[in-house]
């Protein structure tokens, strides 16, 4: 396994190691790691949480696309009753 690789294992089971709920194989490893690759995992935790959540910019355009739909309906609203209005006229 290569350096890149490792890091990537390491950073994954991170959260639980620090829980200890890693077997005992797993933490051994984790131990013999940490030193190497703390740093990264440290400064990904303070990363992510900066981050905004993954599910944000989903709901985001959801609300975008309700507020669309709702300002569409209105204008047909108004289209239908104008027309009504004009025709009676």
């Amino acid at each position: 396994m290569n350096h890149k690789e490792k890091a990537s294992v390491f950073l994954d089971l991170y959260d639980l190691y620090k829980e200890g709920e890693l077997e005992d194989e797993s933490m051994e490893w984790m131990r013999q790691q940490e030193p190497l690759f703390q740093k990264n995992a440290e400064g990904l935790k303070s990363e992510s949480c900066s981050k905004r959540s993954p599910g944000a910019e989903e709901e985001s355009q959801i609300r975008h696309m309700k507020v669309y739909l709702s300002a569409m309906y209105i204008c047909f609203i108004l289209l239908a009753i104008w027309m009504t209005v004009w025709f009676y006229f």
